[in-house]
């Protein structure tokens, strides 16, 4: 009796951690399904008694049908949008592939760009950057006022 009780008891082990086979399965199906369990294990019978139950549950006729009349339903194909689509393809791909492209790699370091200081001046270049800022907040606000006003 101890040792059908430590097999069970491994048995549950290896099927909590989803290890077990389908042979293992039926094993502890059948020995729970017994009036004559270890009472340790008796709680696991009401478990195990659910899942026979629920194993004999049929669907309802026509489900199958109800089901797949649900997920295709008939559409009628929008033409607008489609060529609304295609001409943000065609306008996408252009972009890419009509776009020149540098021949090779650079050869000599004359072509390439280099960034130089514009101000000595820390502070000048400070009030020159709040002086951008400053403009660009306020096309934005006047962008935001037009908006709420509409």
């Amino acid at each position: 009796m101890e040792k059908a009780k430590s097999t069970m008891i491994a048995l549950l082990e290896k099927y909590w951690r989803a290890e077990t086979t389908l042979e293992e399965e039926k094993i502890l199906a059948e020995y729970f399904r017994e009036p004559s369990t270890d009472p340790d294990l008796q709680p696991y019978n009401a478990l195990f008694a659910y899942f026979e139950e629920e194993a004999g549950v049929l669907p309802s006729p026509g489900l199958e049908a109800r089901i797949l009349h649900s997920i295709t339903p008939v559409r009628h194909f929008d033409w607008g949008m489609f060529s609304a689509a295609a001409a943000i393809l065609v306008l996408v791909a252009s972009l890419f592939l009509l776009t020149p492209k540098p021949a090779g790699p650079i050869q000599n370091s004359t072509a390439v760009t280099r960034i130089t200081d514009t101000y000595d001046d820390p502070d000048q270049a400070l009030a020159a950057v709040r002086h951008a800022l400053l403009i660009a907040s306020n096309h934005l606000n006047e962008g935001r006022k037009q908006i709420i006003n509409k």
